[in-house]
């Protein structure tokens, strides 16, 4: 994909930083729902296209798909895989179907038979699948920013591998169901598989809570390959600057992706990006094992790579649906259109979601000058580590600059996403034939301080705002800073139509967690553009917004 392919970890900021760059569908009708009563939204994707993309894999590692579908809940004999435990940490589970047989809920897949097993693990529409809750209406958006808690699945996860080993009648509940010609093998993998990510948990440690849509993602793909992959618990860096989960319409068609601009969408950079996603949302790479000097072995799915970008970019903003959320009114919007032209546009774009091509602009503003949180973009820029097995390499192995004793973390993040493909030369070549299609060339700083800001359409349905998520509407976020929400629910709560956002109505207290501020990482300072405007042309903008 042409953007984070897994919330804002792909990373093609890689290269970027090394100083390099390298089919219509048949539209759904205008909504429709899954089998479990989600509400799809006509996105440009067909049946076939979006069941692909919701379970197609890239190489994540979870845990082996027998082990997944014969495990219990830490505390309970109820399936892991039960839709309703697993929607309680913010998946949409669409209901069984010939394409998805287990039930899994979207964003889980299972990877090809490697090593004697079938892998489950995250894939793209895990961080990038959004739901809107409206009285009794649930509306999926495909491509959409989730609402997935990252860190509570990872803990469920561990919690019930490790339970099921402690508890005798458990493993032999699990056992059963695997039917292992050797238990105590199956004992001895298990533990291995716990240490594992339990160790990767415990390099990733913060004080930071994430909460329901969010995610430190380059702190996470940073420890994974200078930690990780290289051995070096030195190098580990706390990811405390969680970001929402960014949306992908549009993504692909940009000239750069990422909250903070840091990676272009030209050339190789998609492929890249993909292939830095499968590392980091628990990929593996064995530095250590390459055949001829040709790259790293890796969990990496590269044969999928090229089809996932192609999909996301087929993909269109989702429509307000003025069915399930109210009619729009048109002369307010005539009247925000001329605010919006006066006010925004600027910075943010108009996107044309009938052009299939569209070819557009991202604008990279500087992080003093739009006064919002700074520590993702801090965290980014001031990020080095020590090089280890990748000093005296050149970044992109036979071009690139020479990585160093010492480097930027990116540098080396790019290194190990270009090796796991140049270990499959000719599949990595047909893939990134695939993934290209025309976009803007954009120059890049190899010191990004900045935060993007991106054409708005289908900005309705990716609230909380700012990259932080620290705003829980849009007309908050008309309102000067000191005046906006210090607190709020992110979870499962009911949209506002009014404001456009998240209300103060929790429709599960257990699937909803308090946003703060006041926390490092959290503030809902900057953006004041628009702040000036009065009551009644904020009111037009916002019918405005609506329609992008």
């Amino acid at each position: 994909m042409t953007t984070p392919s897994w919330g804002s970890l792909g990373l093609c900021a890689a290269v970027a930083t090394a100083g390099l760059t390298a089919c219509d569908q048949t539209p759904t009708s205008q909504h429709h729902s899954t089998p479990s009563g989600l509400v799809l939204l006509d996105q440009n994707w067909d049946d076939a296209t979006r069941n692909k993309a919701w379970f197609t894999s890239f190489g994540s590692r979870v845990m082996p798909q027998s082990w997944f579908l014969a495990l219990e809940q830490p505390n309970a004999r109820t399936a892991f895989n039960n839709p309703a435990y697993l929607e309680s940490f913010g998946f949409a589970v669409p209901g069984a179907s010939a394409t998805n047989p287990d039930n899994l809920p979207i964003g889980l897949t299972v990877s090809k038979p490697r090593d004697g097993h079938a892998w489950l693990g995250l894939g793209c529409s895990g961080c990038h699948s959004g739901q809107v809750f409206y009285g009794d209406q649930r509306i999926h958006i495909d491509g959409g920013a989730a609402l997935l808690d990252f860190q509570a699945f990872e803990q469920a996860a561990i919690d019930a591998l490790t339970s099921t080993l402690e508890d005798a009648e458990k493993f032999a509940r699990f056992s059963d169901k695997i039917q292992p010609s050797k238990p105590d093998a199956l004992r001895a993998a298990m533990r291995e598989w716990v240490a594992s990510l339990t160790e990767r948990q415990h390099t990733n440690r913060t004080d930071s809570h994430y909460g329901y849509g969010r995610l430190d993602a380059f702190g996470q793909i940073f420890n994974a390959v200078a930690v990780e992959f290289l051995g070096i618990p030195d190098n580990r860096r706390e990811p405390n600057a969680p970001v929402s989960y960014p949306v992908l319409w549009d993504a692909s068609h940009l000239d750069l992706v990422q909250w903070n601009a840091s990676a272009p969408n030209a050339g190789p950079g998609p492929l890249i990006q993909n292939a830095t996603t499968a590392l980091a949302v628990f990929g593996h790479l064995n530095i250590h094992d390459n055949d001829f000097g040709l790259g790293y072995k890796s969990t990496v799915e590269i044969d999928n790579l090229g089809a996932i970008q192609d999909q996301w970019y087929q993909l269109t903003s989702p429509q307000w649906p003025e069915a399930i959320l109210g009619s729009l009114d048109q002369q307010l919007i005539a009247q925000g259109a001329d605010i919006y032209q006066r006010e925004c546009v600027q910075c943010h774009e108009l996107s044309n979601r009938n052009d299939p091509k569209r070819i557009l602009k991202s604008t990279p503003v500087d992080v003093a000058s739009i006064g919002t949180d700074p520590t993702m973009a801090h965290n980014f820029t001031g990020a080095h580590a020590k090089s280890g097995a990748f000093a005296g390499k050149k970044i992109l192995f036979a071009a690139g600059p020479v990585i160093g004793e010492t480097a930027p973390t990116i540098q080396l993040v790019a290194h190990a996403a270009v090796g796991a493909l140049l270990d499959h030369p000719l599949a990595a070549t047909w893939q990134a034939a695939l993934s290209m299609h025309q976009v803007d060339k954009a120059p890049l700083s190899t010191d990004p301080h900045y935060y993007k800001a991106r054409p708005l359409s289908g900005i309705w349905s990716s609230a909380p705002y700012l990259h932080n998520g620290s705003v829980p509407t849009l007309d908050a976020m008309l309102t000067q800073p000191a005046q906006r929400p210090t607190e709020f629910f992110v979870g499962k709560v009911e949209f506002d139509p009014t404001a456009v956002g998240l209300s103060n109505n929790l429709l599960d207290e257990s699937q909803a967690h308090r946003f703060e501020t006041r926390l490092l990482g959290n503030s809902n300072a900057g953006h004041t553009y628009g702040v000036q405007l009065s009551t009644d042309a904020k009111r037009a903008l916002i019918e405005y917004l609506k329609t992008l």
